[in-house]
């Protein structure tokens, strides 16, 4: 099965980052976007070399109440890989980016074994004996 990762990216390749859904926030919103988006995007590069673009896609839901519900969809994708988090609602926009964005983190660091820990300079890992 052939899939065409281009059509895909859409327009990643002139701006990494997308956020679809801009035109229901307010200025207060929009900044925190801009903000954590751009924090998760470095993040993320950090574990993904091949970081593509991240599309980002936020929705409300109850607009005529006074509190209004918030879902966010992220997808970052690198090389031929995507990874995508669907999960993340909640009432406040912030944390609803926060648990999407450290979903896709955990996915990076499920799926590559990626880990900040490294090992001390001065340790020697213990090998087989050569027999």
């Amino acid at each position: 099965m052939f899939i065409n990762y281009n059509a895909l990216l859409g327009n990643m390749v002139e701006d990494p980052i997308q956020v679809i859904g801009m035109d229901e926030l307010d200025d207060m919103e929009i900044d925190a976007v801009d903000r954590l988006s751009d924090r998760y995007y470095n993040k993320i590069g950090r574990k993904l070399k091949k970081l593509s673009g991240i599309a980002i896609h936020i929705k409300k839901y109850n607009k005529a109440g006074k509190q209004q519900k918030c879902s966010v969809h992220v997808k970052a994708v690198a090389g031929k890989r995507v990874f995508a988090s669907t999960k993340a609602v909640d009432w406040y926009l912030n944390t609803a980016l926060h648990k999407a964005f450290e979903d896709i983190l955990r996915q990076v660091e499920h799926e590559f074994h990626v880990d900040d820990q490294h090992q001390k300079a001065g340790s020697v890992r213990k090998q087989a004996p050569t027999i």
